[in-house]
């Protein structure tokens, strides 16, 4: 029997700052890809990671991931008021991506097993 454990993914850090939300992306997708239900938030910086339309010639490409992540059946929350912090819409997000308050974030993590911070 599969033990099916809820994780939360708290990326704060730019899509190109090093690898740090590339390998919470790729965590969270590889936990969907195990039957675990995964939770993405992005917030501060890490909201960036969710942008469409991003055209990165680096090898790890963050927003992909988070694509596939989502395909999958994965949940993206992102910082509502972070966004508008940045001047970003929430049109301008991939498909998938919910904004919420810090009530919802806060809910999402005492619901978790295990949150993660990257």
């Amino acid at each position: 029997m599969k033990i099916v454990t809820k994780f939360t993914l708290l990326i704060s850090k730019t899509p190109y700052d090093k690898n740090n939300a590339f390998t919470g992306a790729r965590i969270a997708l590889q936990a969907k890809m195990e039957d675990s239900d995964a939770t993405v938030i992005l917030m501060e910086d890490g909201v960036y990671c969710g942008l469409k339309g991003q055209e990165s010639k680096q090898f790890f490409r963050t927003v992909e991931i988070l694509e596939n992540f989502v395909e999958m059946g994965g949940k993206i929350l992102v910082c509502g008021m972070c966004i508008k912090e940045r001047g970003i819409d929430a049109k301008d997000l991939i498909d998938g991506c919910e904004v919420i308050d810090l009530a919802k974030l806060v809910q999402t993590m005492a619901e978790a097993d295990q949150t993660v911070f990257f």
